[in-house]
């Protein structure tokens, strides 16, 4: 019988949490997948050296002892893994009294999903007197895909783009060098999972700041005053230090990226509007056509006009394609999304027939998720269950 609740333990399972610390020590683990080929398919640990996991379903493991003997060393610690940890408790029950070293992680996908990785943008050298007082960090939510930033200056901080697990990410983060959150901003309406900026906002007092043209409806009762911003404003960080709002629509009417000019390089954080290796889906508002032909103009008018070294720091990455390195930035350059990104360099017509004809299929429960940041639903009201289940889907790529 599986064990759960505060304060008790099954010598069978183990924490994703635990489990990351064990990978970001170089522990040589042997994870084992026990979904179905369409599960691990679909959305699978990616993580460090672990970028394609070894599956075997369940019930073959039940059924060959061969298969067993052949694909599982028994001179490594085991851990079994399924969606919320009830197959991967019964493979680690079956290969425990086999011999094997072995633990399932409790909570399975779903747990594994709530992981955060954190790096240190490397801010330039050449920033001036003032460049120690001002660092930035990105938080990955490894599985997921997601990426939230935490813009400090002296001891006051913005953090950009977070999700529902504060305590785990920008709160620690905060906490850990002593900063004081003082406003939370998000780039857009997010379809693929749940903003934590007005549960955030509640806990730290912090101004919120939203897009004027996203098209926000907060509850009356919410509780926290919210700024509307838009195009050539700025969002103090603090001492002196701001971001630039850019209005970059396409991916949403009302998108925004945030630009941090401290001297060297400026600072893109991009949110969903231009990725790494891809561009922004055009299809979440049912407008696929007029928005592809925004975010064209976006890209050739806006985000591209700025200098080849300007640095690219986006709300996501593909886990599919982008294997999170602990500790190790993921972002881009102007120049570096020139040369790698084609659909950049399309005449207008091609790239709006190509983005409307190659969008991916849709996020999981991607109405309700923008319905409930619509109207900045906090995260406490709501019932979180499976509605963030799998990877983000808010790129394309050629």
């Amino acid at each position: 019988m599986r064990l759960s609740g505060s304060g008790n333990t099954n010598p069978l399972e183990i924490e994703a949490s635990k489990l990351k610390e064990k990978l970001d020590k170089g522990e040589d683990v042997f994870i084992l997948d026990v979904r179905t080929p369409e599960e691990y398919e679909a959305w699978r640990l990616s993580y460090d050296k672990h970028q394609k996991t070894p599956l075997i379903p369940v019930d073959k493991l039940f059924t060959s002892q061969k298969l067993i003997a052949e694909q599982i060393p028994k001179d490594k610690e085991i851990v079994t893994l399924c969606s919320h940890g009830n197959r991967s408790m019964m493979a680690a029950q079956m290969l425990s009294r086999m011999g094997y070293k072995v633990k399932s992680v409790r909570g399975g996908m779903a747990a594994w999903n709530q992981v955060y990785d954190i790096a240190e943008v490397p801010l330039p050298k050449t920033a001036g007197p003032d460049q120690k007082s001002v660092r930035v960090w990105q938080l990955r939510r490894v599985s997921k895909g997601c990426m939230a930033y935490v813009v400090a200056s002296g001891k006051a901080a913005t953090v950009i783009d977070c999700t529902c697990d504060l305590d785990n990410s920008v709160l620690k983060l905060a906490e850990d060098n002593g900063l004081k959150i003082t406003s939370v901003v998000d780039t857009h309406m997010h379809a693929d999972h749940v903003s934590g900026l007005s549960t955030l906002v509640r806990r730290t007092g912090a101004k919120a700041y939203i897009g004027a043209q996203e098209g926000y409806e907060p509850s009356s009762d919410l509780g926290i005053e919210v700024n509307l911003v838009g195009d050539g404003q700025e969002i103090p960080v603090g001492d002196g230090v701001s971001l630039k709002v850019i209005h970059t629509p396409g991916h949403t009417e009302g998108s925004m990226c945030f630009a941090l000019d401290i001297g060297g390089p400026i600072c893109i954080f991009t949110g969903d509007t231009i990725f790494v290796n891809g561009v922004g889906r055009p299809d979440l508002r049912d407008k696929a056509k007029e928005f592809a032909t925004k975010l064209y103009d976006t890209y050739q008018n806006k985000v591209l006009q700025y200098p080849d070294d300007a640095v690219i720091l986006p709300a996501h990455f593909d886990p599919n394609s982008i294997t999170v390195k602990h500790g190790e930035l993921i972002m881009g350059t102007i120049g570096s999304v020139k040369r790698d990104v084609k659909l950049l360099s399309m005449p207008k017509d091609a790239f709006v027939e190509f983005m409307v004809s190659s969008v991916p299929p849709r996020p999981a429960n991607y109405r309700m998720i923008i319905q409930i940041n619509k109207e900045l639903v906090p995260c406490d009201q709501i019932n979180m269950g499976d509605l963030e289940a799998g990877p983000n889907s808010c790129a394309i790529r050629m």
